[in-house]
């Protein structure tokens, strides 16, 4: 029992930070919003003691007989984490990819079990905030909740979406294989004599083709590849016969001038003064640099010459390979031709063999591919068809009825009776409960709704049945006589086996349970106790934690 004598004191917020701290995103007002929220949670399943710590997003936990963990975000690994020690094992669809499941945030779990202040009391199933990253998750949850489906319906589930993953990678290739034929078959016309071929004569003649041009097509690329490399050479040793062609004629000039123009065996430079030796020996070796410039303008030519001619040969041979290319052209484009007009940049009969082949292999793809699609199809039928299967029709009859005693039962108990059962026939009506009957009647009429959904779940027993928490059952300004009813009621029908935990203003009608309870009684001060910040602040220091 969470209690005190003022209405402002902190206790649903105490209540919220149980569940937020296990990563729940629970409705908090702003202010406590902008508060640097670290908390820690010890709990027990059975024997076995859980610790979990959040801060942020972060999530810290603490398994038996393991060290401590750290989750960056609620979603994913911790999710998945939690799910497996609850017994959760509910999968949801992703929102932009349906074929894609993921197991859903600890919220999703503890959605029965948690009666919120601010919205519960209004709307069903509505306790969190940010359920809606899933589409209509709300048949599904419900239905693993209170036993209409457990883990075998999901294992088959992971089947079905497993295929419909693949169907729709198939559908996808599809699709683009026929965007890029319809863009072929509109560039790339082709013959009507090509067309008139059978797949596996077109296919021959595709063979065919291709045996007598691989060769020569080899040839020529082969023969292409020669004669670049000819004409790099070419143009390297043009460069360098260019090069030696210059300084021949300007060792030509300065012999001459040092011959015709100089008297002297030394002369100065006019810009640095440096002498230099002009004697009948540097004369010389001017000539001798002369006649080996020469010499290499010869060598070079001669280089070329040879460069040319190989050119040259290369270039007739290469057009006697395209002239046989084009010659097999001809052949097949004169027995496959019509006698239509000639278009212009119409494609080669090579061309339009080869685009036609192509696009009956590519069919033969898109067939195989269907017959793909149709074998996924019967797969997800087989496996819905075996779902359908894990629950009778009696089974459900029963679990239906089952319900429907319960639920007019705790109606009659509560004394909701103008709230209209006729519409609900299972605990998936909930959205009939929602103002049905006068607003106080209606309150009781959910909590008659809850109670009923919470005995479903105890008997089905798919998971662990967690602690109730109820905020502020008193709604709507309940007659004392009909609040003593819903404390009574309450206690009563939550299971032996049970945790319960009732947020409640200190009154007379808690009075009984809050003697039988563990009860925190909240004061002026609220949840922050000033005398506590010292001895708590190092045991929510999650960084200095030892990790596993």
């Amino acid at each position: 029992m969470i209690t005190g004598d003022d209405n402002s004191i902190g206790k649903s917020t105490l209540a919220k930070l149980l569940l937020w701290t296990l990563g729940c995103s629970t409705h908090h007002d702003p202010t406590w919003k902008s508060f640097d929220i670290r908390s820690l949670l010890v709990f027990n399943i059975g024997n076995s003691e859980y610790a979990v710590g959040r801060y942020n997003d972060i999530i810290f936990i603490k398994q038996p007989s393991k060290g401590w963990q750290k989750f960056e975000k609620i979603t994913g690994a911790y999710s998945k984490l939690f799910a497996e020690i609850v017994g959760f094992k509910v999968l949801l669809p992703n929102k932009k990819d349906t074929t894609k499941l993921e197991i859903p945030p600890p919220a999703y779990y503890f959605l029965p079990f948690y009666i919120d202040q601010e919205s519960s009391w209004t709307q069903t199933w509505s306790g969190f905030t940010n359920l809606q990253q899933y589409r209509n998750w709300k048949p599904m949850v419900i239905k693993y909740h209170t036993g209409y489906i457990n883990s075998e319906y999901f294992r088959i589930l992971e089947e079905i979406s497993k295929n419909q993953f693949e169907k729709k990678s198939v559908e996808e290739k599809v699709r683009t294989i026929e965007t890029s034929i319809n863009v072929i078959t509109e560039y790339l016309p082709t013959s009507p004599k090509v067309i008139a071929l059978t797949s596996s004569q077109l296919e021959d003649l595709y063979q065919t083709v291709n045996e007598d041009l691989k060769a020569l097509q080899q040839q020529q690329e082969d023969f292409f590849k020669k004669i670049s490399e000819l004409n790099a050479d070419k143009i390297y040793f043009q460069n360098q016969l260019d090069l030696a062609l210059i300084a021949s004629q300007e060792l030509e000039k300065d012999y001459q001038f040092s011959v015709e123009n100089i008297e002297f065996e030394n002369i100065s430079c006019p810009i640095c003064g440096t002498k230099h030796d002009n004697s009948l020996v540097n004369r010389a070796s001017i000539l001798a640099d002369k006649v080996e410039a020469e010499r290499q303008i010869e060598t070079i030519k001669n280089k070329l010459g040879v460069l040319n001619r190989n050119l040259m040969k290369n270039n007739g041979t290469l057009k006697e390979i395209e002239t046989q290319i084009q010659l097999i052209h001809e052949k097949y484009d004169s027995s496959l031709s019509t006698n239509e007009i000639s278009q212009p940049n119409k494609p080669n009969i090579l061309e339009e063999i080869a685009t036609s082949t192509i696009h009956n292999r590519v069919q033969k793809t898109i067939e195989d591919s269907h017959i793909q699609i149709k074998k996924y199809d019967s797969e997800i039928r087989s496996s819905k068809k075996e779902q359908t299967k894990l629950l009778t029709k009696e089974e459900k009859d029963k679990l239906n009825s089952n319900f429907k005693l319960s639920l007019s039962s705790y109606i009659e108990k509560l004394d909701a009776t103008a709230v209209n059962l006729s519409n609900i026939s299972s605990s998936s009506d909930y959205s009939k409960m929602h103002g049905n009957g006068g607003a106080a009647e209606s309150t009781r009429g959910l909590l008659a709704y809850y109670y009923a959904v919470l005995k479903q779940i105890h008997n089905a027993e798919n998971e662990v049945f967690a602690p109730i928490i109820i905020d502020t059952p008193n709604q709507q300004e309940q007659a004392d006589f009909n609040y003593s009813k819903i404390i009574n009621f309450i206690i009563q029908h939550t299971p032996n086996s049970a945790q319960l935990f009732i947020c409640a203003m200190n009154r007379e009608e808690i009075k009984t349970y809050k003697e039988q309870a563990n009860t925190i009684f909240l004061t002026e001060n609220k949840l922050l106790d000033t005398k506590k910040y010292e001895e708590l602040k190092d045991l929510l220091n999650f960084e200095s934690y030892d990790f596993a």
